[in-house]
């Protein structure tokens, strides 16, 4: 498999307090990210006690074999679509990379970090059923971070381009349901900048 996916306590721990800074966005925006009951009272305690108590509370709570099941899951799920999907990548990127996916149960349904990493939320069975679309969309931001990056694109306008790769290319085929996201529909000439971003990968 060109994925290897990962889970671990500190990886968990590290997400939650790397995510400090998105979590009032995340609340304002009603943005659906989980997470763990006791995050939101930790979160308006300075950083050095914040970080002390939450990782005595994550580890009071943290089931590894919760998280190896997930896993499993999660693995066997892609294992079903990883061919093709990235037979169809080789239209743009012949020297395609080996990932690394961290399973967690808290954040956002998925996030990604340049060049080869990202992270997919198995908290739900929902989760879990859409974890092919989440775990495909993440590797779409970073084929085309670079891209984005130098267009200068902002999250919406990016977010709207990943989507269309799944109803614009071959991946439709893979992904028949895959559902756009509820981006605004002020952004203009969507599939302009689509184009212009697959004519520069």
């Amino acid at each position: 498999m060109k994925i290897q996916f990962l889970y671990s306590q500190t990886q968990e721990i590290q997400r939650l307090i790397d995510l400090r800074l998105e979590y009032p966005w995340f609340a304002e925006n009603n943005f659906p990210a989980i997470f763990p009951k006791f995050y939101n009272s930790l979160c308006s305690e300075k950083r050095a006690i914040f970080k002390k108590n939450l990782r005595s509370q994550l580890a009071s709570i943290y089931d590894r074999k919760l998280y190896a099941i997930k896993k499993d899951s999660v693995r066997k799920q892609w294992s079903k679509i990883e061919g093709e999907f990235f037979a169809i990548l080789e239209q743009w990127t012949k020297n395609q990379k080996n990932y690394i996916c961290h399973i967690s149960l808290y954040g956002p349904q998925g996030q990604f970090s340049y060049p080869n990493t990202i992270t997919v939320r198995a908290h739900t069975k929902r989760d879990v059923s859409e974890i092919n679309e989440t775990i495909a969309h993440e590797l779409i931001h970073l084929l085309i971070y670079k891209q984005t990056r130098k267009l200068k694109l902002n999250y919406e306008q990016t977010e709207i381009i990943v989507d269309l790769f799944f109803k614009k290319t071959k991946l439709k085929e893979i992904f028949p349901y895959y559902k756009m996201q509820n981006i605004p529909t002020h952004i203009k000439n969507p599939l302009q900048l689509f184009q212009s971003v697959i004519r520069s990968l």
